[in-house]
Parts: structure tokens; C-alpha cells; sequence
């Protein structure tokens, strides 16, 4: 299959940052925002458009990690949470970032659906949908490691084209590695779902507490079951070529309250110092 990959450079309108926005240096969308909160409203817990948004405890003080969708409007100013049953809003500038154009041939089975593969896609999709509404209270640990050792081929955010036609943004990165290299979680969390779908393939998808997720995807083999608790570094699986896939690779997607951010802000990144 022909792959061509057109790379765009990122670009920031810096804003005034203050103590206690810690995180706004990611304030853009497709990124996080990360705020300091007190202990009530950490205990009372937050949530947008009734999904969980993280929370969590570091050196004796609370935060709200929360994300930002990728197809914000860019003068979007306020985000409206609920904090227990009281309304809180998130109020902040959020910065322009540019996103690259990926170009991709392959399999007219996966942009032409046969009735049979449409009735499955529905299928496999409401099973999918029933574990995003799931969650694992635990501590959070959002120091990740790469879940794998290879070249990214494929940005958070691009705008695809698949046999020239538009597609739907890419919500996560692509690794391009030999099939059977290994793939590790980039934090400990607990295995919600695997499975072989038309899509993705044979993947995992976990929860590293609080409703901050990862799915790893086009997998090969899976070496985990759902249910079961996973450290940091473990082996989940091996690279595949499985689902909708033009070649050997992984595709990871992180989310926060649901909404797919970029992974790569959680490696080499200090989000909470």
C-alpha cells in the first residue's frame, strides 16, 4: 500500500499563565488542561457532558486533568463541568495548533461497507461505547513511557484522506515496527476490553485510573485479558498489521473524560510538577 505523509510544524500563541493553571502549556485543542483544585472539590469529583474527568493527588495537592476536543472551536473561552452537583466552568485561552494532511491508500472494503461489515462495525462499536463508560477509581500515574519502540508514522490530529477522500481526523499516533515487537503498557491501569475488530483489529483497551484511557490497536497478539491489572513497562502484546491497516505498525489513542488528546503530551512531559 502507498503511504504518503505530508508533516505540518505546530504553532503557539502564548497567553499569560497563571499559579495556578499549571498545565495551560497545553491548552490547545486536542491537548489538556490541568488546574489545581481543593480536597472538596476533589472528593465531590467533576464530570463533562457526564463523562468522569480525572482528578488526582500529588505532593499534598489536588488537580483536575481535563480534555480538550480536538474539533473546539478555537474562541471557545468556557467549558462547562459539573463538580458534584454545583456548576464549574473552566475558563482559558486556548492556543492555535496546526495539524498536518495524511494522504493514505487501501482496502475499498474499509471506505465501501458491505451490509455485513456495516451490521458489525454498529456492533462492535456499542460494545466499545459500553467500556468508555466505565472507569477505574485508582491513583494516576501520568508520567507515560512509549508503549513501544518505533518511528511515528502517523501525528495526533492530521487531516485524513483515504483514496483521496476525506476521512476523520487521526486520533491518536502511529509506530510503524516489525510485526511482533513488543508493546508495553506506558502506565499501570486495568484491561477493560480486547477483542478483534473490523477496524481496529485485535487490540487492548485499559483505563489508567480515573477515566484516563489508552487503546492500543492492529495488534498482532494480545497477551492480557480483560480484568486484569497491568504495571508499567508489562508486555500487553506484539505490533500486527490486524484491522484497517496499510502496514506493520501500532496506533495508540489516550483519552481524558472521553475525549481523544494527544498522547505524546503525557511522554517527556512533567504534567504536574
Amino acid at each position: 500500500m502507498k503511504l504518503l505523509i505530508v508533516f505540518c510544524i505546530s504553532t503557539f500563541s502564548f497567553n499569560h499563565v497563571s499559579a495556578t493553571e499549571i498545565g495551560e502549556e497545553f491548552s490547545y485543542p486536542g491537548g489538556i488542561y490541568v488546574k489545581e483544585i481543593s480536597f472538596d472539590q476533589f472528593q465531590s469529583g467533576f464530570h463533562y457532558l457526564d463523562m468522569k474527568v480525572p482528578t488526582l493527588k500529588k505532593n499534598n495537592s489536588y488537580y483536575l486533568l481535563f480534555g480538550i476536543p480536538k474539533d473546539v472551536d478555537i474562541n471557545t473561552r468556557k467549558f462547562n463541568l459539573k463538580n458534584g452537583d454545583k456548576d464549574y466552568v473552566i475558563s482559558l485561552n486556548l492556543k492555535k495548533k496546526s495539524f498536518g494532511k495524511q494522504y493514505i491508500n487501501i482496502s475499498k472494503k474499509f471506505t465501501e461497507l458491505s451490509p455485513n461489515a456495516l451490521d458489525r462495525v454498529i456492533r462492535e462499536r456499542n460494545i466499545l461505547n459500553l467500556a468508555r463508560n466505565k472507569w477505574v477509581s485508582s491513583d494516576i500515574d501520568t508520567d507515560f513511557i512509549l508503549p513501544v519502540i518505533g518511528q511515528i508514522s502517523g501525528a495526533f490530529g492530521t487531516e485524513r484522506f483515504y483514496n483521496n477522500k476525506k476521512g476523520n481526523y487521526h486520533n491518536g499516533v502511529d509506530f510503524a515496527a516489525s510485526i511482533g515487537t513488543n508493546i508495553v503498557a506506558p502506565s499501570s491501569g486495568k484491561v477493560l476490553l480486547t477483542g478483534d475488530f473490523f477496524y481496529n483489529g485485535k487490540f487492548v483497551y485499559m483505563d489508567h485510573g480515573m477515566n484516563l484511557k489508552s487503546i492500543f490497536i492492529h495488534m498482532n497478539t494480545i497477551t492480557v485479558e480483560r480484568g486484569d491489572f497491568v504495571n508499567k513497562g508489562e508486555v500487553i502484546g506484539h505490533v500486527g498489521n490486524t484491522g484497517k491497516s496499510t502496514g506493520p505498525h501500532l496506533h495508540w489513542s489516550v483519552t481524558l473524560n472521553s475525549v481523544y488528546v494527544d498522547p505524546m503530551i503525557f511522554v517527556n512531559n512533567t504534567i504536574i510538577h
